[in-house]
């Protein structure tokens, strides 16, 4: 049986690598990290904000807590508000533990959280050009792909409202190379180390909700690709004992489980999030408690404009009708499909109850990762067009593409700046006791099962993160195969005895 044909790599890149080539390629990346940190400034009102609105009051409750540990060197065991019904802060999943947090006591709340998204559009903007390196894409292709991904309605709204977490999404195409590196024809055996490393992160980011979702688009993209069913379950395993500081303690001590709202209710709610601009809608805390009819528009915005719309529908059908040339065309495809799916209607109020999932109670978020699938496939398709013209073809189509890009998503970032929100409604719908609490750091209390938990959960994730870390070296690898080999020359001879 002959081996399954794979996109080519580098073999025969899109654009000859003169010296003007690479000059070009070093002002197109210079030129998206310049605008696009300038626009997120531009956002957070260059870091002058009080973070009063919606959920931010919540984020800055955690900057507070976390500058407070950092500055008195105090672990933060108890805070003195209860979140998402629990006063264990190290049990909060969605809060800060990256290395910047060290930054904090020098920083401002509005200032940190601007430098944030600035640093992580940074990270996913040099995964973009990764991806364009490693399938040969042209800059146009990387440049459309690095603003498609990262100023969409899905981001700008969901930012604006308070979800900082969110920005784990620009970690987007790190996980698609760690995705493809799995679904090859023949990977090596530890192929699935970046992938787990990079769910990891988004751990640490306290961006959980990204890695469920990612687990997901994993798990239905093996389902196309079945051998690679192994390789993905060493990824999340392995990024679970990296992460197990932060899943265990959530999943112990995490009591506010509400009900599963909604994901989106019709197919007119969902052309309309990707094609009509709409902006932020106050609402009153007399309007009664929060159900599905009373969620904010960012929980379906998702705008894209429709030339970007028809451009990655039309353009990952093509690349799926040309599979045979794109290797990943057809797992891709399979997990954009379903995690649709799982983003319409009630759907995924079968999983509602599983471990974690609990968390998810808007799956109209989902849809982001549908998104990201198409552009990636779209993006892909041209790529193998391996003539002159249809080279030149595909770089003018995106250069087109890119300025419409530009015009539509600079319209529909309007109503969502935030800097301007905070000025015309200075209220937390959601968190308006927060907005006078002043933070701090309650006396360490006699909770032992929670201690035993933090400390043996820590302990295992720093075990699994220096083994898991060591497997990068060739040494450590190739010991480690020798000895399976032994094993299973062992097995093998014991079952021919026997």
């Amino acid at each position: 049986m002959p081996p399954e044909p794979t996109l080519p790599q580098n073999s025969q890149p899109q654009i000859s690598s003169t010296p003007v080539s690479r000059l070009g390629d070093f002002a197109a990346l210079l030129l998206v990290l310049g605008l696009g940190c300038w626009f997120w400034l531009y956002f957070f009102g260059y870091g002058r904000l009080s973070l009063s609105f919606e959920d931010w009051p919540l984020n800055a409750y955690y900057c507070d807590i976390t500058r407070l540990s950092l500055t008195h060197g105090q672990i933060p065991w108890i805070s003195n508000w209860s979140a998402h019904g629990t006063d264990k802060f190290l049990a909060v999943p969605e809060t800060l533990m990256a290395p910047q947090i060290l930054l904090l006591p020098w920083m401002s709340n509005g200032s940190f959280v601007a430098f944030q998204v600035c640093l992580l559009f940074a990270v996913g903007t040099w995964g973009w050009w990764e991806v364009k390196k490693t399938l040969g894409w042209s800059r146009e292709a990387f440049l459309l792909a690095a603003v498609a991904s990262s100023f969409n309605g899905f981001m700008i709204s969901h930012l604006a409202a308070g979800h900082w977490m969110w920005c784990g999404c620009f970690l987007g195409p790190w996980l698609l190379l760690g995705l493809l590196k799995i679904l090859a024809p023949n990977p090596p055996p530890f192929a699935w180390l970046p992938l787990a490393f990079c769910l990891f992160a988004l751990f640490l980011l306290g961006a959980f909700h990204i890695a469920i979702w990612w687990v997901f688009f994993i798990g239905f993209a093996c389902l196309a690709r079945p051998k690679a069913l192994g390789p993905a379950f060493c990824a999340v395993v392995g990024s679970g004992a990296m992460g197990l500081f932060r899943l265990l303690p959530a999943q112990l001590f995490l009591t506010g489980k509400g009900d599963f709202l909604t994901g989106y209710p019709s197919m007119r709610t969902l052309l309309e999030s990707f094609t009509v601009i709409k902006g932020y809608v106050p609402g009153s805390p007399s309007d009664g408690p929060i159900t599905a009819s009373l969620l904010g528009w960012w929980e379906f915005d998702h705008y894209t404009g429709w030339v970007l719309l028809l451009f990655v529908g039309v353009g990952a059908l093509a690349a799926l009708v040309s599979h045979a040339r794109i290797s990943f065309a057809r797992p891709i495809a399979v997990a954009t499909l379903g995690m649709a799916l799982l983003s319409y209607g009630q759907v995924c109020s079968w999983f509602y109850r599983m471990p974690l999932f609990h968390t998810e109670r808007v799956t109209t978020r989902l849809i982001t990762l549908s998104f990201l699938g198409l552009l990636f496939l779209a993006l892909a398709g041209l790529g193998i067009w391996q003539t002159r013209r249809g080279q030149l073809f595909s770089r003018l189509l995106c250069a087109v593409i890119l300025v419409f890009v530009l015009l539509d998503f600079w319209a529909a970032a309007q109503p969502w700046l935030l800097f301007k929100l905070e000025a015309t409604t200075p209220f937390s719908y959601y968190f308006p006791e927060l907005e006078t609490w002043k933070p701090a750091l309650l006396p360490k209390a006699h909770q032992t099962r929670y201690h035993a938990v933090l400390w043996g959960s820590t302990a295992i994730s720093l075990f699994s993160f220096a083994f898991l870390s060591a497997l990068f070296f060739p040494k450590t690898r190739r010991m480690l195969e020798d000895r399976g080999a032994f094993a299973r020359k062992v097995v093998a001879k014991f079952r021919f005895s026997s």
